[in-house]
């Protein structure tokens, strides 16, 4: 009998062994990849179990934190959606914002994997997206120097998982995100200054084609939407375009030589889009503030409704410019219950329902709109100091994009 225990914690201590070595072993070749091909630091706190895990891209200051890591099992919780999920704790990301361009560009030149070597098996991917689902806590994500070199955004995301579905055609993501809060701060010599805020709940799902590659359908919903866009935002560089957002400069002698027939300023952008859309969104509210002249104005919204479907598989509309066709597509809008109030809670505009729609067939195109009581009482006096900020924008970004202009068509 002695001999019989001897032996079981010999074989116990060989298989705890076993275990470390390998789990060891794994520890080294994950750490090893990521300082090859993402040039980034892998460290792991605890060697008994996955938890304070980071991630560190020394070269862009930008690190990747995760409390804890763990896998569950419907067996122990039946609310999973899957078989199996993989659960994350608090995930918390920083980044400067300034330096994320260049993030991922040694990781594209020191892989070389081609497309070819990415595809899968669409019968495996079924099994996979049947079994698997990812659930996070929470996730914290801070980005140094969105518009200036003090300011900051914050974002915290409560409750979000992440599930795969496919039908070997098609492969479905969904995305849901319980409760996201926002905000862009900015350091001042006396106090910090808020720039803008942001919370809602998001509920987002992408599909793509398989053999394509391509995005078919994308769904947005989202509730209990609440923004606060606050009169340092619009003095700030943020809502101006960057250097590579900007537009090109073309030289003078080619503006003249390459004028193209002109075409519907929304027709390429309806083009551009998945083949369906639908978003939803529930109770909305928008508030500007203007602190410094104790103004704001606040916008409410029960319901907006937009679907957008195109079909390419039909006969599109011929010749509906003269060197474009129109492929056979529907457009519908709706908006429900609209309120705009003043800081005096006077109403500015009331809006009960408005439905408009488009519909583009083999022969024709037919539009609608209908509007339910809308009322619009102007304020001139409440309107007045936005008027007078947004001409002082727009009056800078056209002055910087005219000194662009001016300096492209100067002759070296």
């Amino acid at each position: 009998m002695p001999l019989f225990f001897s032996a079981l914690l010999a074989l116990l201590l060989v298989a705890l062994s076993a275990l470390f070595l390998g789990r060891w072993f794994v520890v080294r070749l994950a750490t090893k990849w990521c300082q090859r091909k993402l040039q980034a630091e892998l460290k792991i706190g605890s060697f008994f179990w996955i938890q304070n895990v980071s991630l560190k891209f020394q070269q862009h200051q930008q690190t990747v934190e995760i409390d804890s890591l763990w896998i569950s099992s419907k067996l122990l919780s039946h609310d999973l959606p899957r078989y199996v999920a993989l659960c994350f704790g608090e995930v918390r990301i920083r980044t400067d914002l300034q330096k994320v361009s260049g993030l991922f560009a040694p990781f594209s030149q020191s892989t070389g994997v081609h497309q070819k070597e990415l595809s899968f098996s669409p019968s495996l991917l079924k099994i996979f997206c049947q079994l698997f689902s990812v659930h996070v806590d929470s996730i914290n994500i801070m980005v140094l120097k969105v518009a200036t070199s003090e300011s900051l955004w914050h974002i915290q995301i409560r409750e979000s998982s992440f599930l795969l579905d496919s039908d070997e055609k098609r492969l479905k993501c969904e995305v849901s995100l319980n409760q996201i809060n926002s905000k862009v701060l900015k350091s001042g010599q006396l106090e910090d200054t808020c720039l803008a805020e942001l919370s809602l709940a998001l509920k987002l799902c992408l599909e793509v084609g398989i053999s394509s590659r391509q995005l078919k359908s994308i769904t947005v919903g989202m509730w209990t939407l609440h923004a606060e866009l606050h009169e340092g935002l619009f003095h700030s560089q943020l809502l101006r375009p960057g250097p590579s957002l900007a537009p090109k400069p073309v030289p003078c002698p080619e503006v003249t030589e390459n004028w193209a027939e002109p075409t519907l300023p929304g027709l390429y952008l309806l083009q551009q889009l998945p083949d369906q859309v639908k978003v939803k969104m529930e109770i909305t509210s928008v508030v500007l503030s203007m602190n410094s002249q104790k103004r704001h104005l606040n916008w409410t919204l029960k319901l907006l409704h937009f679907l957008y479907h195109r079909d390419e598989d039909q006969l599109p509309l011929r010749s509906f410019t003269a060197n474009s066709d129109m492929a056979q597509m529907s457009t519908e809008l709706l908006l429900k219950d609209g309120l705009l109030l003043s800081q005096s809670r006077q109403r500015i505009v009331c809006l009960n329902s408005l439905k408009a729609s488009v519909q583009v067939t083999t022969i024709d195109l037919s539009a609608s709109v209908v509007l339910n009581t809308c009322i619009v009482h102007y304020r001139h006096q409440e309107f007045a100091q936005w008027l007078h900020l947004l001409a002082l924008e727009t009056q800078e970004s056209s002055s910087s994009g005219f000194k662009q202009r001016k300096k492209s068509c100067i002759p070296s």
